[in-house]
């Protein structure tokens, strides 16, 4: 309680029940019944004599601190507290719900509704230990409170603002987890970003609370939701985002019915700034009568893919002829047909590839059909440079964005970004998308750690976001305890549908057992940098040229050599699971 502004301890816990149930029924008579009832599960004999001295005493502390002295008003049936609505956060918090209500614009009603929450800090009377307010008040309280969130969440979706309340209703749904409509609007906001695969691992984590701890199905709102998220329903696409833009003004206006085959951007999208600015630099300033190439490349699980999509949505009114996605599946070991990709993007363009029957065919057609046109072309996960040559297009106008675990050396006139893993802070920061705010800042210290074991890799913290989302209640040191492992590192950063251990297999199974052999040695050697003259030891003669194939692969990373002899660093992660693998030659 304050007075005056100043905090005023209440140290007794009798004085403490007295206070809540008086306030919790404020400017109404209070009989000495009720009190004994709230202060006592088993009241003593003199129980109403009792009760009246801790009254007593509390009204000598009130005083002591400045209270006006008839803030506790004596009635011939019990008590009253005299306080004016806006001295008491519920009174105003009730004032601000009822004024909620009647706004008939829904902007300004998110404004009073956040205004109202912003007055809740944690459990109510959560220092109040009274059986009968915590069994009869406190379930009142925290649902008048659940309500007025859940009428704000509705709002802001309503409004296309559910890329700003993901955190949000993590944090709600770790603390109210058998709350469906919480599970049921952060499942919508996350599909309302494009993050169907997230939106299903919610609806999973829901029904396996439920069934664990009090043994039910989701209901039906939930069950009906999950399916329309499997069926990519329309109907709860919900409105389009606002969003800012991150280039100048466009240099054309979109033309209607131009192809838009993008996929959607993710909602969790952090950092990249130069990277971004970089690609979306390249195609703003072009010049040359070529036709301009950025390759996104790098590291496994680095980010590739949702870093050219966000790029690609931000060049949209640069490119107003329509914009193409192809994914090539170069880094599953099981590349696409050329002639089906280059098939795809000409259906993509209003022309049947069927009718050519040879990838030259396809590609001069696509070419054909590309010609004078202002498309931008993006082709995910490259898998060499034949690849990437036959899906370019011929004249000037359209542009190519590529990603690729391949560095693609041999692809000249090329503008090469190359992300890395995350920084620390945005690290942490994108941890803060996946978990929410209140989740990372409570356990700063375990979430830096694991962090730093996911080797700040973009992949591998997805996958500790989706695990921690199926067990909210677990803290995250067990996870942490669990990664600390090196040797079940791999096999912990995995859930259904991404495992870090699956898309590093990929990317060794595609070197020659000559660069498996050099990169198992190196892994071996623990070290955190090396020289040339460490490949040489290793792989003998042959042992620069093999190393530049580990480059060429982005398993092996150039570092800074401070103009000295060339020095490189593997990957943790890269360096664990090449230690994991068998060497044939041994016996």
């Amino acid at each position: 309680m304050t007075v005056e502004d100043r905090r005023v301890p209440i140290r007794s816990t009798k004085q403490r029940i007295l206070l809540a149930s008086l306030l919790l029924n404020a400017n109404r008579l209070v009989t000495i019944d009720e009190l004994i009832d709230r202060l006592w599960a088993d009241p003593p004999s003199d129980a109403r004599g009792t009760a009246q001295a801790h009254l007593g005493r509390l009204r000598r502390t009130l005083s002591g601190a400045g209270a006006p002295p008839r803030l506790i008003r004596t009635d011939p049936h019990g008590y009253v507290i005299e306080v004016a609505e806006e001295q008491l956060d519920l009174a105003r918090f009730a004032g601000l719900i009822d004024r909620a209500r009647r706004e008939a614009d829904g902007r300004r009603e998110i404004v009073v509704l956040r205004e109202a929450l912003a007055l809740w800090h944690g459990r109510p009377l959560s220092n109040v230990p009274s059986d009968h307010l915590q069994r009869t008040d406190v379930p009142r309280l925290v649902e008048q409170r659940l309500q007025a969130a859940e009428r704000r969440f509705e709002l802001e979706l309503d409004l296309g603002e559910g890329e700003d309340v993901i955190g949000e209703l993590q944090e709600l749904v770790n603390a109210e987890p058998f709350r469906e409509r919480f599970w049921a609007l952060l499942m919508t906001a996350l599909y309302r970003q494009g993050r169907q695969q997230e939106a299903l691992e919610c609806y999973r984590a829901c029904a396996a609370i439920l069934r664990e701890e009090i043994g039910l199905d989701p209901g039906q709102e939930l069950r009906d939701l999950h399916q329309a998220i499997l069926r990519r329903s329309r109907e709860i696409a919900g409105p389009r985002p606002r969003r800012e833009r991150t280039i100048p003004a466009t240099r054309w206006e979109a033309r209607p019915g131009s192809p838009c085959q993008l996929p959607p951007e993710i909602g969790d999208f952090v950092g990249r700034a130069a990277e971004l600015r970089q690609i979306v630099d390249h195609f703003v300033s072009r010049r040359s009568s070529t036709v301009p190439i950025v390759a996104v490349v790098g590291f496994p699980g680095v980010g590739k893919t949702a870093l050219a999509v966000k790029a690609a949505h931000t060049l949209r009114g640069e490119f107003p002829g329509g914009q193409l996605y192809v994914q090539l599946g170069g880094s599953t070991g099981r590349p696409r047909d050329l002639r089906d990709a280059l098939a795809d993007l000409l259906t993509g363009l209003g022309e049947p590839g069927s009718r050519r029957s040879d990838l030259e065919g396809h590609a001069a057609m696509l070419r054909e059909r590309l010609a004078d046109r202002q498309i931008l072309l993006v082709v995910d996960d490259v898998a060499d440079v034949r690849q990437a040559r036959a899906v370019l297009p011929g004249t000037h106008g359209c542009g190519v964005l590529l990603t690729s675990r391949q560095r693609l050396v041999d692809l000249p006139g090329v503008e090469r970004v190359r992300p890395g893993p995350f920084p620390p802070s945005e690290a942490l920061a994108f941890l803060e998308r996946l978990l929410g705010a209140g989740r990372i800042q409570r356990e700063r210290p375990v979430a830096e750690e694991i962090a730093r074991l996911c080797g700040y890799l973009p992949l591998a913290l997805r996958i500790v976001g989706a695990r921690s989302a199926l067990r909210p209640s677990c803290p995250l040191a067990a996870l942490a305890a669990s990664l600390r492992d090196e040797d079940r590192r791999l096999d912990e950063l995995a859930t259904r549908d991404l495992q870090m251990r699956t898309v590093l297999d990929a990317s060794y199974a595609a070197l020659d057992p000559a660069a498996r052999t050099l990169l198992r040695r190196l892994a071996a050697l623990r070290g955190a940098e090396f020289a040339d003259g460490t490949a040489l030891a290793l792989a003998g003669g042959d042992g620069i040229r093999i190393l530049d194939r580990l480059v060429e692969a982005n398993l092996v990373e150039p570092a800074d050599s401070g103009g000295g002899e060339p020095r490189y660093r593997l990957h943790e992660l890269a360096a664990i699971h090449a230690r994991q693998q068998p060497d044939p030659d041994a016996r």
